[in-house]
């Protein structure tokens, strides 16, 4: 768990997983120009990762495509989301 965070504590890693749980999959070219990263830049924080296990990804011809690799990251990051990024009601 706590090398979990200590990935997640990048705020472009934080940003990538963010926009994986929201789009399911995407391609590496889609989610470079989503996070405003180059693709060498984006390509290394991707291999950190897939190091730990965090995302996964699959190949359909030149496209790399990437997903969360682990359910419960997902429902993290939903629960995150839900806490800490709605507008609160008044």
């Amino acid at each position: 768990m706590a090398a979990l965070m200590r990935m997640l504590a990048n705020e472009h890693r934080l940003l990538i997983v963010c926009k994986l749980v929201e789009y399911g999959e995407i391609s590496a070219s889609a989610l470079a120009e989503d996070v405003g990263l180059s693709a060498s830049a984006l390509s290394q924080h991707l291999a950190k990762l897939k190091t730990q296990r965090i995302v996964a990804c699959r190949r359909d011809g030149q496209t790399m495509w990437y997903r969360v690799a682990d359910r419960r990251i997902e429902e993290l990051f939903s629960t995150l989301h839900r806490l800490f990024c709605k507008t609160p009601k008044r």
